[in-house]
């Protein structure tokens, strides 16, 4: 029963969520949508902020205990946008508040995790050691958070697959820009 309660709250939050900006979401607003009393919510949780990184943590999790393999990195870039703008409100709202850190937190997180998952899958046929390995994934964590920043500063207005797509065909259309620094 308990964590039915807390989906409850969560569920309510969401809602909420898609409606207003999170500092005009309230106790109140909460208990009186899902029907339950302020001792209830109190009991679950200790304030409106970790009800917002248990609703992240959740929505993250949903990437983790996926399994959908992604084929490249385009792919893992995709799956991850799709939960960002499968819930484009609520996460503009949380991206804006004061758990600003916490959806960075569980972006750096789960961003790392799908593309450790896809560098193990593929270690032996991209022919890359351990080191490699770790600096790979660390610089495509940076590449799709910095372009995921960039997107909710801007109020999420571009298609952030559209911008993904058009970084990997630039980047690949200019590998001469990696040579030509290092003469």
């Amino acid at each position: 029963m308990s964590g039915f309660t807390k989906d409850i709250i969560a569920r309510t939050l969401i809602e909420l969520l898609d409606e207003k900006p999170m500092s005009k979401v309230t106790v109140k607003d909460i208990v009186e949508r899902c029907g339950v009393n302020r001792n209830t919510f109190y009991y679950h949780f200790h304030d409106i902020p970790e009800v917002v990184e248990y609703v992240l943590k959740r929505k993250w999790d949903e990437i983790l205990n996926s399994p959908r393999e992604s084929n490249s990195i385009l792919e893992c870039m995709e799956e991850m946008a799709d939960i960002v703008k499968a819930n484009r409100r609520m996460m503009l709202n949380v991206y804006r508040s004061v758990k600003r850190d916490a959806f960075l937190y569980y972006m750096n997180e789960v961003s790392g995790y799908v593309f450790t998952r896809y560098f193990e899958k593929n270690t032996e046929r991209l022919e890359i050691d351990d080191h490699e390995r770790m600096l790979l994934i660390k610089y495509y964590k940076c590449l799709y958070i910095g372009l995921l920043m960039d997107w909710l500063d801007q109020g999420m207005k571009e298609d952030l697959s559209e911008q993904i797509q058009d970084m990997a065909e630039l980047m690949e259309k200019r590998k001469d820009l990696l040579h030509n620094l290092n003469n």
